[in-house]
């Protein structure tokens, strides 16, 4: 009996844990790094500006208007698009409306997937800072200031990844950017955020030549290369980034968090054999962060079985307790998330949707965690269908 009560005891603590307590570890640490009010910078470094795209002719005219409306100074900035050999008019209509005396370049690349076109136009970049933007991100004007700001702050700064926030979208999608940003932002306070958003992220041009031809996910890889280094990944509050395809039901949501949550653990999995070389807090965080990927969903449901089976044999107070002691945590850092103040309007989910929010969550963990051995995917994958105009009323 005392073998199986251990077990359940065990269990509830590394419940516990993976959910609650490395939140609250990272929030009692970013108490001791007070975070002053940035003042942007007036020298500003060389920075190239990289836009992926391949069969992007619905949305490659607005991005090109967006990237015209940013502040920079033109003599500091270069604007390439890496087409990866589109199909339909997306370069036709880049080149017919580019002018002569702008800034902005198109390169042809060999190979189709975002890794390899960003392989291919890394080594002749001119810019200190390497920004990368998908072509379905509308950016704040002064974006590109602010992530020239945030490297300057300190040396060891070496990712930064703009605020990135959904257009017009479902109320689930919504609740999922809203507790993951402010997660985001919790981890920056503490020392360094565990992952960027690829509609918008810089990176410094010495952390890498080029990426792994494997890698599938560039946001997570350039946060977890960095943090590997014992640099740092920040998660701006300034600069900031829209996301105009989002899903509109939960025939795209799930599948679309799905391949996020199979990539994450991936590029996680991906630093293990670095583990030995990385700080304290990145130990912590890496080791965290894919226990909640791959092995929290499992526990979840081992935790259930011996709550049950330990309920048959009697020992309500045992499974009382630990439910108690695991919803007070959950509590606490709700308590916790409320008290991030997020830069855009701040979304204030139902009680519906914070529950459908939850389960879904789960299920997708659950699924990746049972499909990870089977699941394998590209860098380059069915996009969720377009949703710009719709974002831009």
């Amino acid at each position: 009996m005392w073998i199986l009560e251990f077990i359940f005891f065990f269990i509830t603590l590394v419940l516990a844990w993976s959910l609650f307590g490395y939140l609250l570890l990272i929030w009692f640490l970013g108490l001791f790094r007070k975070q002053k009010p940035l003042k942007m910078i007036t020298d500003f470094p060389m920075m190239s500006l990289i836009i992926p795209c391949y069969n992007e002719q619905d949305n490659i005219l607005e991005k090109l208007k967006d990237t015209r409306n940013l502040e920079y100074p033109k003599d500091q900035l270069e604007i390439i698009f890496a087409d990866g050999g589109s199909e339909d008019n997306t370069l036709s209509l880049l080149k017919r409306s580019i002018k002569e005396d702008e800034n902005i370049i198109v390169i042809n690349c060999p190979k189709k997937g975002k890794i390899n076109q960003l392989n291919h136009v890394l080594p002749g970049l001119k810019g200190e800072i390497i920004v990368n933007s998908d072509t379905d991100s509308r950016l704040d004007k002064f974006a590109l200031k602010w992530l020239a700001t945030e490297f300057a702050v300190a040396d060891d700064i070496y990712v930064v990844g703009a605020y990135c926030y959904p257009a017009d979208t479902i109320n689930v999608e919504k609740y999922y950017w809203s507790a993951q940003n402010r997660f985001r932002l919790i981890e920056t306070d503490a020392r360094s955020s565990s992952i960027v958003i690829a509609q918008c992220y810089a990176f410094r041009k010495k952390l890498l030549k080029a990426f792994p031809d494997d890698v599938i996910a560039d946001d997570i890889y350039i946060a977890f290369l960095a943090n590997s280094f014992k640099k740092r990944t920040i998660y701006s509050r300034y600069a900031k980034a829209i996301e105009t395809r989002v899903p509109k039901n939960y025939s795209e949501f799930i599948p679309h968090k799905f391949r996020k949550s199979n990539a994450f653990l991936r590029e996680s999995l991906r630093f293990l054999y670095k583990l030995p070389e990385m700080g304290n807090f990145c130990k912590v965080m890496l080791l965290t962060r894919i226990a909640q990927q791959l092995l929290l969903p499992c526990t979840l449901l081992f935790w259930f079985l011996l709550a049950g089976t330990l309920m048959t044999l009697f020992r309500f107070n045992l499974v009382f307790f630990s439910i108690i002691f695991l919803i007070a945590l959950l509590i606490l850092t709700s308590r916790i998330f409320s008290t991030v103040i997020l830069p855009e309007e701040n979304y204030k989910p139902s009680i519906k949707t914070i529950i459908e929010g939850y389960a879904v969550t789960n299920l997708i963990l659950i699924a990746t965690s049972v499909s990870y051995l089977f699941y394998r995917q590209e860098s380059s994958y069915s996009r969720i269908s377009n949703n710009v105009k719709k974002a831009e009323k």
